[in-house]
């Protein structure tokens, strides 16, 4: 039997059949964007080759990048356009052409059907690629049916059918939130010199109320950027010297929590502010090395969190900016 799993999994590596490998195990590896999310972050490793791996998982990402070519009058970058490209960095496709406007922040919502761009203003059919103006938020609700911003008289939600916003939900104070936990019951976000914290993550019911510390989370260091797993069960922050990953539990009283993992620095680089894939296994994210600056050039890159090991997707060239990424399904998918 195991000679024959050996077998097969080489005869699918030849035929280059992207999406629908085998892991060495002998399971598919095709990406499946299943509802509700399962996430297995730290689960075994199926393939010691990740560019591989990726490539038979069928992810794909849309990315804003722009190539080199500063105004040497001004030493400023040409606006961004929207690309899509393979998990493994193969396929780059360029999507957006809009030299007068800058196309960016890519937001997939949890079904996989569609994403935003400009922070909620332009939705896009995953499939088709067809867009429309939407105009609304840059979260998105678990349902994928509406999206949600903090505005100054609190959460408003925007129905992406119709355009319409509700009754704005009030909350304790105007917070810029970026992630919605798959239950909807909690929003998280980052706050600046909050209850004597230089930088903390933070949280709060999606009914409002009192905004929450996560419980036993480090202070300083230049903590932010934090992301729910599609699961909800996990979440992963820039953690200043590298990206961390830990559990979200809202039942934990303040000062009290699990096991936080921080992934390899010296493979991860700085600043790194991620966004997890459907099944939870991998994290996109952009590479500033230690020495350097986030004004330089950061290629985007690809963790998975089970090892560390990570792979560039885009040379030195592409500027990249923090979560101007996000994941989509293979391209058979939804």
């Amino acid at each position: 039997m195991e000679s024959l799993l050996r077998f097969l999994f080489s005869l699918a590596a030849a035929i280059g059949l992207a999406g629908v490998g085998l892991a060495e195990d002998g399971s598919s590896s095709k990406a499946e964007w299943k509802m509700p999310p399962q996430c297995d972050p730290f689960g075994p490793v199926r393939i010691k080759d990740l560019k591989e791996e990726l490539r038979q998982t069928g992810y794909r990402l849309v990315i804003a990048i722009h190539p080199d070519k500063r105004d040497p009058s001004t030493v400023e970058y040409p606006p961004r356009d929207l690309y899509l490209i393979n998990a493994d960095g193969t396929g780059l496709k360029q999507l957006t052409n809009t030299p007068d406007r800058e196309d960016r922040v890519p937001r997939t919502s949890p079904d996989g059907t569609m994403f935003t761009y400009n922070y909620g203003d332009i939705l896009v059919d995953a499939k088709t690629l067809k867009e429309r103006e939407l105009w609304g938020g840059y979260v998105w609700t678990p349902d994928s049916q509406r999206t949600a911003q903090c505005e100054k008289n609190g959460i408003v939600y925007t129905d992406v059918a119709t355009g319409q916003t509700g009754k704005p939900t009030r909350i304790e104070q105007r917070v810029s939130i970026v992630d919605m936990s798959a239950d909807a019951g909690w929003f998280i976000f980052e706050i600046r010199d909050f209850r004597g914290s230089k930088y903390s993550i933070d949280f709060m019911s999606a009914a409002g109320g009192e905004i929450r510390k996560m419980p036993n989370h480090p202070a300083g260091g230049g903590e932010c950027h934090p992301a729910f797993s599609p699961d909800g069960k996990w979440m992963c922050w820039n953690s200043g010297g590298s990206l961390s990953v830990r559990k979200f539990d809202p039942t934990l009283p303040d000062g009290t929590d699990g096991k936080i993992v921080t992934l390899p620095k010296e493979k991860l680089g700085q600043d790194p502010c991620g966004r997890w894939s459907h099944c939870g296994r991998y994290i996109a994210y952009v590479r500033i090395s230690h020495n350097g600056s986030w004004k330089e050039h950061s290629p985007i890159c690809i963790v998975r969190i089970a090892d560390g090991e990570m792979i560039t997707l885009s040379p030195p060239g592409w500027l990249g900016h923090h979560w101007d990424y996000d994941w989509l399904p293979p391209e058979s998918e939804k």
